[in-house]
C-alpha cells in the first residue's frame, strides 16, 4: 500500500504531498553529498517517504548500513542511513527501541525494505519515528540495499572515466576484497607501502630511514600512511583511496563481529548441550588452533572487537555476558591482558570435546578474577574460599542469618568478643590454645566462649562440621562488608 508521506510538526492537511512535489519545496541536495531528497527522486530505488521534516530530506548521507537488531547503537554512525527488512521489528516495543538506538547515534534515518518480513510499515515504527523526528523511508521489494550504497560510493568517490587507485579500490570493495588486499595493490599503484596506523604513530613527512612518508586520515582514530622513496602521490588522491579503505575496514569489522556472536550462541549451546562441540571445528581450523589441545578464557562483555585485533591465533566468541576466547594454550592471552589492563580467567588445557567443561572453569576463573583483580587460573578454583566466592549473597545468607547474626545482637553482652574468637578459632583449625595466644587470653577464656557461642547458634565448633558450617558464616559476614554486586575490573 502506498503511503502518504508524513511532515513532523504540519497539520494534516499538508501531509498528502506525493515525492516529486515534496521535493520542489527543499532545495537541492546538499553539495558535499547525497540525501535523503536526492535518493527518493530516483525512481529506480523504489522508495517512498513515510515520515521525514523538512529538514531531515536535505541532511547529506555519509553511508549505508544494513542490519537486522533490535537495537544497532554499537554499529552504527551519525549521518547513516539504517536499512532493514524488519525482522527484530515486529513487535511494537522493539520497533521503538530500534528507532530510539538510531535516534540516539543521530542517524539520518531509517529506509524499510518490504516485501521480507513486512508488507506495509509498522505502525510503531511510523509512530516512532514521528516522535523522535526521524525521516523513515519504505523501499519497494526486489531492490537491493547494496543498490543504495553503490550509489553512494559513485557520489562520494567521484573518479575519472580512465584506471586510477581509487577506481580500482572500489572494485575491490565491490568484489569483496579484504583490507589487507586492498592496501597491497594501492601500494603497488602508488609507488610505496601503505598501511593503517593510529594517531599516536604518526612520523609526519618523513621517517628516521629517509624515505618519504605522508599521510591522511581514515577516521576519527586512524590514519592512512604511505611511505616510499619515490614521490609522494597527491595527498588529495589518497585521501579519496582512504575513504575506500574507511568503508570497507567498517564492512570488514561488522562481519567479523557478526562472526563473533554466531560463534557465542554456538558455545551457548554447547554448553546447554543443545550442540555437539565438532561443530565448531571449521572455526578452530581457520583460526589455527587444535582440536586436541585448546585452552578457554572468559573475558569482560564488550571486549570482543579488541580482543580480535590483540589474537594472532584463536577463535573468538561474544555471548551476552562475557566474550570466550579459544587459544592453543594460555600464553597469549596473558600477553594481551599486560597489553589493555584487562583481567580474565581461564581454563585448563583439554581437548574439544571438553569444551562445555573448560568454558565453564573460564567463567567461574572470570568471576574470581574480577573481584580479586588478578589473573585466575584453573588452580585458584579448588579451595573452599574459591567455591564460596561463587556463590550468589542469596545462597550464603542463610549461614550469616542463623549463624553470625544472633552473636552480634544488642541483646547478647560480649557479642564483638564471640565473633572475633570465632574467627580466629576457625583461622587456627580449631586450635585452642593457638587463638588464646592470637588473642592474648587464657585457653579456659576461649572455652568460655566457644560454650557460649554453643549456646546461642546451637552450633559447637569443637566439632569439625559445625566448625566448618560456622567457618563459611564467618567468610560470607566478613565477605559482604566488601564484596559488590558488580565488582569492578
Amino acid at each position: 500500500m502506498q503511503r502518504e508521506p508524513i511532515f513532523l510538526g504540519e497539520r494534516a492537511s499538508s501531509r498528502a504531498f506525493h515525492c516529486t512535489n515534496l521535493q520542489l519545496m527543499v532545495e537541492a541536495s546538499w553539495r558535499g553529498g547525497l540525501t535523503i531528497s536526492d535518493l527518493v527522486g530516483e525512481e529506480s530505488f523504489g522508495l517512498a517517504i513515510v515520515a521525514a521534516t523538512p529538514e531531515s530530506l536535505h541532511r547529506p548521507i555519509t553511508w549505508v548500513h544494513v542490519t537486522e537488531v533490535a537495537d544497532p547503537r554499537p554499529h552504527i554512525r551519525e549521518g547513516e542511513l539504517v536499512c532493514t527488512v524488519g525482522a527484530a521489528l515486529v513487535d511494537p516495543h522493539e520497533a521503538v527501541r530500534f528507532v530510539e538506538s538510531v535516534a540516539d547515534a543521530a542517524c539520518a534515518g531509517i529506509c524499510l525494505g518490504l516485501g521480507e518480513v513486512h508488507t506495509e510499515v509498522p505502525e510503531a515504527l511510523e509512530e516512532a519515528c514521528q516522535r523522535r523526528g526521524i525521516a523513515l523511508l519504505s523501499m519497494a521489494h526486489g531492490v537491493p540495499f547494496r543498490a543504495l550504497s553503490d550509489r553512494l560510493l559513485e557520489d562520494r568517490l567521484r573518479v575519472p572515466a580512465e584506471f586510477d587507485p581509487v577506481s580500482r579500490a572500489m572494485e575491490l570493495l565491490r568484489s569483496g576484497s579484504t583490507v589487507t588486499d586492498m592496501l597491497r595493490l594501492g601500494g603497488e599503484d602508488f609507488s610505496g607501502r601503505l598501511e593503517i596506523v593510529t594517531r599516536s604513530s604518526a612520523l609526519g613527512d618523513s621517517d628516521h630511514r629517509g624515505r618519504a612518508s605522508i599521510e591522511v586520515d581514515i577516521d576519527d582514530d586512524e590514519r592512512l600512511r604511505w611511505q616510499g622513496t619515490g614521490i609522494p602521490p597527491d595527498s588529495a588522491l589518497l585521501a579519496r583511496f582512504a575513504r575506500v579503505v574507511h568503508i570497507a575496514r567498517r564492512n570488514e569489522r561488522v562481519s567479523e563481529s557478526n562472526t563473533r556472536r554466531r560463534i557465542g550462541q554456538l558455545m551457548t549451546l554447547v554448553v546447554e548441550g543443545l550442540a555437539q562441540p565438532a561443530a565448531l571445528l571449521p572455526d578452530l581450523h581457520r583460526g589455527g588452533v587444535d582440536p586436541d589441545q585448546l585452552v578457554v578464557s572468559a573475558w569482560p562483555e564488550g571486549t570482543g572487537g579488541l580482543l580480535s585485533r590483540l589474537h594472532s591465533t584463536a577463535v573468538i566468541g561474544e555471548t551476552a555476558s562475557d566474550v570466550l576466547v579459544i587459544t592453543p594454550d594460555g600464553r597469549q592471552a596473558s600477553d594481551v591482558s599486560k597489553q589493555v589492563q584487562l583481567v580474565f580467567g581461564y581454563s585448563s588445557s583439554l581437548p574439544l570435546a571438553d569444551l562445555a567443561l573448560g568454558i565453564g572453569e573460564a567463567r567461574a576463573t572470570l568471576m574470581l578474577a574480577r573481584r580479586r583483580g588478578t589473573i585466575a587460573g584453573p588452580e585458584t578454583l579448588a579451595t573452599l574460599a574459591a567455591l564460596l566466592e561463587q556463590q550468589p549473597r542469596s545462597r550464603l545468607a542463610p549461614f550469616v542469618g542463623q549463624l553470625v547474626r544472633p552473636l552480634v545482637t544488642t541483646r547478647v553482652r560480649g557479642g564483638a568478643e564471640l565473633l572475633d574468637t570465632l574467627r580466629e578459632f576457625v583461622s587456627h583449625h580449631g586450635s585452642v590454645s593457638a587463638t588464646a595466644d592470637a588473642l592474648f587470653v587464657h585457653p579456659n577464656t576461649v572455652r568460655h566462649r566457644l560454650a557460649r557461642i554453643r549456646e546461642i547458634v546451637g552450633r559447637d565448633p569443637l566439632l569439625d562440621d559445625d566448625r566448618i558450617d560456622l567457618g563459611i558464616a564467618v567468610w560470607a559476614y566478613d565477605r559482604a562488608g566488601r564484596r559488590t554486586e558488580t565488582p569492578a575490573l
